[in-house]
């Protein structure tokens, strides 16, 4: 009695451990509803030049980075999130942090991007504007970086509600939330 009672529960996890495993294979295969907003209006910086991106491979989470070349707090943080996304160089990301820049001009945000050497993509400066699905999670005041899901659920934002507690909170916050 005890022996088949072990093995029905053995069972039983066995089934919704896979059934959990293929749900979250099943999310991860599915396009995230940024596939279409994001195609085609990426830039990276390549070498000294800002230029055409694509991606590779779409990741499970997005870290949308809301700043500005005029920004003295953005420009504070900026270099800690490009150390903090260098070290994560060699690991399995599951995430991808994309610039959206709040500068007047193509000009600055280029500047901005060299200048601080940001290894991530970046909406390009002519499309900032028709990106509403983004431009929705920087409502509030800027540096901002808002973690998301491929469905676009917020996963951990630099605002609590109407309270700033910043982007490092976001930025530690990555590596747990992004490992499942």
């Amino acid at each position: 009695m005890k022996t088949s009672l072990l093995a029905l529960l053995i069972l039983t996890l066995s089934f919704n451990a896979t059934a959990a495993d293929s749900t979250v294979k099943e999310s991860a295969g599915k396009p995230s509803v940024f596939k279409d907003v994001l195609k085609g209006k990426l830039v990276a910086l390549t070498g000294k030049r800002v230029g055409r991106y694509e991606m590779a491979a779409e990741p499970n989470y997005y870290a949308f980075y809301f700043s500005a070349h005029w920004c003295p707090p953005c420009r504070a943080f900026t270099p800690k999130l490009v150390e903090f996304y260098n070290a994560q160089e060699g690991k399995k990301k599951n995430f991808e942090i994309i610039f959206v820049s709040s500068d007047t001009d193509e000009k600055s945000m280029e500047e901005y991007i060299k200048g601080d050497v940001m290894p991530w993509p970046a909406i390009a400066f002519r499309n900032l504007e028709r990106i509403k699905e983004i431009r929705k999670y920087s409502t509030q005041g800027i540096p901002r970086l808002v973690l998301v899901d491929r469905e676009g659920k917020v996963i951990s934002d630099s605002y609590e509600g109407k309270t700033y507690v910043g982007p490092e909170k976001v930025m530690n916050d990555i590596p747990t939330k992004t490992a499942k």
